[in-house]
Parts: structure tokens; C-alpha cells; sequence
């Protein structure tokens, strides 16, 4: 993964939002970023690095879940231990 999708704007809401819950509906994520499309284009490249993993739901409504990957996981406890400097 490259050191800039890390800084680009809502990857780290992103992460530590899903760092703390057991996956998120792209409806929640997108509060939490402001924005649709900046959500939308950060979760694709965030599971385009193998940090993010999306689930389709089977339900009535079709709704979309996100989750941290193994590696996303490691990605936020770096992120964790950077923020500490």
C-alpha cells in the first residue's frame, strides 16, 4: 500500500472508525466522511490495497458492509503508533 492513500482525506476516519467496530454499512462511513464520493473512492482503493474488505449483504435492501483486513488491522495499529510522535 502506498504511504499517500494513507494520507488522502478520510482514509484515517475510515480506518480507525472500522478499527473500533466489527464492520460498517457504507451509509455510516459516508457520515463519517462528509462526503459520497469521497467515501465511495476512498473504501475502493482501501480494498484495492487489501486494507478493506467488502461484503454485499444479502438483505432486502442490498446494503454494503466494510471491514478491516488483516493487513488493515496492522495498517492502524502503525497509524496508532505514528500518532503518538
Amino acid at each position: 500500500m502506498k504511504f499517500e492513500l494513507l494520507a488522502r482525506k478520510g482514509t484515517k476516519e475510515i480506518l480507525y472508525a472500522l478499527s473500533e467496530q466489527d464492520g460498517m454499512k457504507f451509509t455510516e462511513l459516508k457520515t463519517l466522511v462528509g462526503s459520497p464520493t469521497t467515501a465511495s473512492q476512498r473504501l475502493q482503493e482501501l480494498a484495492g490495497a487489501g486494507v478493506v474488505e467488502r461484503e454485499v449483504q444479502a438483505d432486502r435492501y442490498r446494503s454494503v458492509k466494510y471491514s478491516l483486513t488483516k493487513k488493515g488491522m496492522q495498517t492502524v495499529k502503525l497509524m496508532k503508533e505514528l500518532d503518538r510522535f
